[in-house]
């Protein structure tokens, strides 16, 4: 009999003060745009040395990174706010048309998915409204609607795998959505799981060479074992105040013990997803009646779950970094914005923090972006 383990990966949070770019992790930032209010969506796509690894977005509201957009299949929503939503019957469309005719899923808030249904029918019998004109050439007539939705209603506290066209390599991906608190919004945050099924030498035959091996197996010595290891992968916050995020009142207040471990699983992730809209410390009553974050709420989040300057270790294996989006207009333009997150944030989180800046770009700007519309904070500070 074949020995199944389930190994979970459970370091601690910490961040890796040096430069480079950041390893152990499965997903890379490919595309990224946000201004609070007026649209965000965050493109991301599985590491792979075809470059056509699986690609999925968090939140898709009306950005120019929209036809980056367009190959991923999985689109995971955090709320009803029109500037997280306001493109997917737009990616649906055109997935449909540039993916041979493929049929995306929308992993949406569970009261979301009944009205967004509602939805997809009327934009679809405008997308199909032919003219009857009787000079108008049938066979070019279209009567049928290119919107083509896999709607999946999600639940606080309820795992669901990630459909993916093909599996590869034996890892697949699962979300796990938790509450956050968005000024009385109903809002989900989300951790991507990935677990990946290996076999091996069970530990004890280890080191022997290949004629005792040999000769255990040929007496039926079962001396090998399947693993599925589990590791958080990303973890996104959607828009949401501190009092989604802290750990310690997250745990008293959630009634969901499965939402709570989702939550405290996310923030051990390699690549963090957190919203920053409001950049001014005199802000931070504001943020919480706003259902935001307030740049002085990052150290409380993080120290909440388990991080100081003091856990930051030099284990490239297990570097973790930080993407600020969702970041006000008023805090603009990109250079201020910039400067704010430089003094206010602490210097350990500069060091591994990224932010969403394309939004905020003008033809002044003079910034040394990245092609997925980021810039490293810490690279931003050194060139002041």
């Amino acid at each position: 009999i074949t020995l199944h383990l389930i190994i979970k990966e459970t370091n601690q949070f910490c961040l890796k003060m040096s430069g480079g770019k950041p390893s152990g992790r499965l997903f890379d930032v490919k595309a990224c745009w946000s201004k609070a209010g007026i649209g965000t969506s965050i493109v991301l796509q599985q590491r792979s040395e075809n470059k056509k690894g699986f690609k999925l977005v968090f939140d898709l509201g009306c950005t120019p990174v929209f036809d980056q957009s367009i190959s991923a299949s999985a689109i995971i929503v955090s709320h009803g706010h029109i500037d997280h939503f306001g493109g997917i019957f737009s990616h649906a469309r055109a997935h449909n048309l540039q993916c041979s005719g493929s049929t995306p899923s929308y992993y949406v808030p569970e009261h979301l998915a009944t009205k967004l249904e509602k939805a997809r029918e009327i934009f679809s019998d405008i997308d199909a409204t032919c003219s009857h004109n009787e000079n108008t050439n049938s066979s070019h007539r279209r009567d049928k609607s290119f919107i083509a939705m896999n709607i999946i209603p999600i639940k606080a506290g309820q795992e669901i795998e990630i459909k993916q066209s093909k599996v590869k390599n034996g890892v697949r991906f699962y979300l796990q959505p938790f509450h956050v608190s968005h000024g009385g919004h109903p809002a989900y945050g989300y951790t991507v799981v990935s677990r990946t099924t290996k076999s091996g030498l069970k530990a004890e035959y280890q080191g022997l060479d290949g004629k005792e091996l040999g000769k255990l197996a040929r007496n039926g010595v079962d001396i090998k074992e399947t693993r599925l290891v589990e590791k958080p992968e990303i973890c996104y916050t959607g828009d949401t105040c501190i009092d989604g995020l802290l750990l310690r009142q997250a745990s008293e207040e959630m009634d969901d013990d499965h939402s709570w471990e989702y939550l405290k699983q996310g923030f051990r992730a390699p690549l963090l997803l957190s919203e920053l809209t409001y950049l001014d410390p005199k802000d931070s009553q504001l943020a919480r009646e706003r259902g935001h974050l307030n740049i002085m709420d990052i150290s409380p989040i993080l120290q909440s779950h388990g991080w100081n300057s003091e856990s930051a270790i030099d284990d490239t294996d297990y570097r973790r970094s930080i993407l600020f989006y969702h970041v006000s207009g008023k805090h603009g333009p990109a250079k201020h914005l910039l400067e704010l997150m430089a003094e206010n944030l602490p210097n350990d989180v500069v060091e591994v923090a990224d932010v969403a800046i394309a939004s905020f770009l003008s033809s002044t700007s003079q910034l040394n972006i990245e092609p997925n519309g980021c810039i490293s904070l810490k690279g931003f500070k050194s060139e002041r």
